[in-house]
């Protein structure tokens, strides 16, 4: 975390800085050269300013709106001299192209360390916890909420990478901001890759073994190309003889063997055979797939976007499952009003 919030500090004066005093010089001139016209200083002063903030001169692109404070203040800096240097912008800089801020570095690191935190504090909070640890230190000023706020937007928005993986992990480093390569389905002909998963029913059938209610899961074998289900099983649990049969249904159906198997990285499709510390083609699965020259890929895990087959399924559950009268719901977020209150055996 030091090494991420570590500071360059280098002192020096941009010139856009420079800009900006020589204009607040030449305003303060303009300013009381108006003054001089009239007797009503108070009216004039505001005057002045509407005038300014009205106008498209060049000064009022390079200081933008001010206010009658503002004029005062500057007025008090120059203390009765030309010295433009006294009315440059108060702020510390960083590095050249770095971000201008009051914030010192003690507040930086204080600020960051609870902004770049798993728990993700949210920044109202970060900011509030900041200024309670600042002030038992003992530290008389405490910048204001809206430079802290300001701070978080820059670094976020200059630090996006470092900023979700500290916060969410590298699954939403690589979900937000890692490359991706999309790709084409078009290049495919059908039948070329079968895309393959297992699906937890999200209803009710008699297990013929208990005689108790209970969910089964359907194993389905997709053709990219076209998103269609060309072979599919449905077993109580998913298992070789499952997926086994699928993909003779799936062949049959094609009439054809497909060039590839993109599939789950799930329990039934690859965990099980490599137990017990053995090879996947000594467990014979592997075979199933190699003696019919089918190539085996294997989808990475929690990356359910990857498998187009998700897409089948959730169409699955909308237009077919949920009009089941034994439709319970596949998790507690979908569950019937009646589920939740009387709930099966599942």
């Amino acid at each position: 975390m030091e090494n991420l919030l570590e500071q360059n500090n280098i002192t020096f004066t941009p010139e856009k800085c420079k800009q900006i005093a020589l204009a607040r010089l030449d305003l303060i001139h303009k300013w009381l050269e108006y003054r001089k016209k009239s007797t009503n200083k108070l009216q004039t002063d505001y005057d002045f300013v509407k005038l300014h903030n009205t106008s498209n001169s060049h000064l009022y692109k390079i200081l933008g709106k001010i206010s009658r404070g503002s004029l005062h203040r500057w007025h008090s800096m120059l203390n009765g001299t030309e010295d433009y240097t006294k009315l440059l912008p108060q702020y510390k800089y960083s590095s050249v192209n770095g971000y201008r801020t009051i914030l010192n570095d003690e507040e930086i690191k204080t600020f960051m360390g609870l902004l770049l935190h798993p728990n993700r504090i949210c920044i109202g909070k970060a900011i509030a916890l900041t200024k309670y640890k600042l002030k038992e230190q003992g530290q008389s000023f405490i910048p204001a909420d809206i430079t802290f706020r300001r701070y978080a937007k820059w670094f976020k928005d200059n630090n996006y990478d470092k900023w979700v993986l500290a916060r969410d992990g590298e699954k939403a480093l690589s979900d937000k901001v890692e490359p991706y390569i999309k790709r084409d389905a078009s290049l495919l002909d059908v039948g070329d890759i079968l895309v393959a998963d297992g699906h937890k029913l999200a209803f009710q059938v008699i297990n013929p073994f208990t005689g108790k209610p209970c969910r089964a899961t359907l194993v389905g074998f997709l053709d990219w190309k076209s998103t269609a289900l060309v072979g599919y099983e449905i077993m109580l649990e998913e298992n070789t003889q499952c997926i086994a049969s699928a993909l003779r249904n799936a062949i049959i159906n094609l009439d054809m063997i497909p060039k590839v198997v993109y599939q789950d990285n799930g329990r039934a499709f690859r965990a099980k055979y490599f137990t017990d510390d053995k090879g996947f083609t000594e467990l014979g699965f592997q075979g199933l797939y190699s003696k019919l020259g089918i190539e085996t890929v294997f989808a990475r895990p929690y990356n359910a976007r990857a498998k187009v087959i998700e897409r089948f399924f959730k169409e699955f559950q909308e237009g077919f499952e949920k009009l089941l009268p034994s439709y319970i719901g596949s998790s507690i977020n979908n569950n019937p009003y009646y589920g939740v209150k009387n709930s099966m055996c599942r």
